[in-house]
């Protein structure tokens, strides 16, 4: 009896994808939307219980009167925040000497924002391969500019988090070992020397079979993203677009009629970013918005009703502007999946042979 072949994780999906076409493209996209249509389902299962919790005719009906005109400042603020981190994925891009047309560049770029409820936004390296697919360069060798974008979007926030909580004179010490702890998955990711530590110690082992084909290709790249003063340009752009996220609470805070500190609303925001993305929950569903129901309710004395219906603008705001917007771009970067003439040519000739 023939045995029932195991199917192959997102991670193994993604990672080890062999036939690098439009269909193990679409093949691949096919996996990862299974999953991100399940997480965004998620997230509006919270959105529902959130707004049972706060009363759901109450909630409904503070969102529907809220000032529209400055709700979409939110959405304005968020997007921003995103254009402004283009240019850092531009910055990276030059760093390695990868050319790639502008449009097409940002087009690519927006659409990795689809993919930010996989688990820790391992989706995003589908970008990678389109940027594969345009400029023919490996693979290995644009990687980096993923794994760079997310973790210093990770440590804007982080910086940010510490900054307000030391303004507000609260969670201080609680952000900053959070902060920390956030940083250190990614000492793997951006340090060559922790690779090399972890492949002579685990020699033979699964995990170092699995990175060490092409561990060597992708430090030899990361390595050049991983200087200080990298960082520091990385950091200009990051910490104003992490304000400007942060903003959409604010924004949506006053368009229902409440009016914060600026500071306290950043506080508030960033905080609860950070206590979601420890959580390492995909998107920080759940756990982002249960935070800012809590923090908003007890520092700026929010009825829960209020506090519910303003976490779910925000998120609003941000999550599922994200996604939809980066599900619209991901579907315009698939013309770039065109099949080529050779590879139209190599089919043709395979289903002749293939008819003999």
């Amino acid at each position: 009896m023939a045995t029932k072949q195991k199917k192959a994780s997102i991670w193994s999906s993604i990672t080890k994808l062999k036939k690098v076409d439009r269909e193990g493209y679409l093949k691949l996209i096919k996996r990862i939307r299974i999953f991100v249509t399940l997480a965004f389902i998620a997230s509006a299962v919270v959105f529902i219980a959130i707004a049972v919790f706060g009363g759901i005719q109450n909630v409904v009906g503070i969102i529907l009167s809220a000032n529209l005109g400055i709700f979409a400042l939110a959405f304005v603020c968020q997007f921003s925040g995103y254009l402004i981190k283009y240019w850092k994925w531009t910055y990276y891009l030059k760093r390695l000497g990868i050319k790639v047309p502008l449009r097409k560049n940002l087009m690519v770029y927006l659409s990795i924002y689809s993919m930010d409820i996989t688990p820790g936004m391992i989706g995003r390296i589908v970008a990678a391969y389109t940027l594969r697919r345009i400029t023919k360069i490996k693979f290995t060798h644009i990687l980096p500019v993923v794994t760079m974008d997310i973790f210093t979007d990770f440590l804007g926030v982080g910086i940010l988090a510490f900054i307000a909580a030391v303004w507000a004179k609260h969670f201080v010490l609680y952000v900053l070992l959070l902060d920390i702890v956030l940083v250190l998955p990614f000492l793997f990711l951006t340090n060559a020397w922790v690779f090399n530590f972890i492949k002579n110690k685990l020699k033979g082992s699964k995990f170092v079979k699995m990175f060490s084909l092409y561990g060597d290709e992708y430090y030899a790249s990361q390595s050049v993203l991983n200087k200080h003063h990298v960082y520091l340009v990385s950091l200009a752009f990051t910490l104003p677009a992490a304000f400007l996220t942060s903003l959409t609470l604010y924004f949506s805070l006053v368009a229902v009629g409440v009016h914060p500190q600026i500071g306290t609303s950043t506080f508030i925001w960033n905080s609860a970013q950070v206590f979601g993305m420890i959580s390492a929950v995909p998107g920080n569903i759940g756990i982002t918005d249960g935070t800012l129901v809590a923090l908003l309710g007890t520092y700026l004395n929010l009825q829960s009703d209020v506090s519910s219906a303003v976490t779910i603008m925000s998120r609003l705001a941000t999550l599922w502007l994200g996604f939809i917007s980066g599900t619209i771009f991901l579907f315009y970067t698939m013309r770039y999946w065109k099949p080529k003439a050779h590879e139209i040519l190599h089919k043709s000739r395979a289903l002749k042979l293939d008819g003999k």
